[in-house]
């Protein structure tokens, strides 16, 4: 008698990811509280991560970013308070790669660059 041969087995997959929060332009960049981040302008901060996730398998193309799914926030301190929503999704990013596998965990590094270009597009926060 069989019990599992019908049952669809769900894949998890953990991964780890190195992010690196460039910021290019003239003004600071402030994560929320959570994440406490304030990044001069000149700055990089090194974002560390990591996630275990269900079905299918991570790629650099399809990455899921704790950012969007914890709801952080990361503002210009300009004159008028912008956020910047990009960041929530992996096509912005930059020299994306899966850098190993160690035993059952994905690793991956990723870029992430505050530009002016940038900082212009966002939208005045909430």
């Amino acid at each position: 008698m069989c019990f599992s041969c019908n049952k669809e087995v769900e894949t998890k997959y953990t991964t780890v990811a190195t992010i690196y929060l460039i910021n290019e332009t003239s003004v600071v960049v402030k994560a929320d509280d959570v994440l406490g981040y304030v990044i001069q302008p000149g700055e990089t901060v090194i974002h560390l991560e990591s996630n275990t996730l269900d079905g299918d398998r991570p790629s650099v193309d399809e990455y899921f970013l704790s950012f969007l799914y914890n709801k952080n926030e990361f503002k210009y301190e300009d004159n008028e308070l912008k956020c910047e929503s990009k960041i929530f999704s992996i096509e912005y990013y930059e020299n994306k790669k899966e850098l190993e596998k160690k035993g059952d965990t994905l690793v991956f590094e990723f870029t992430f660059r505050f530009t002016e270009e940038k900082k212009d597009e966002a939208e005045v926060c909430n």
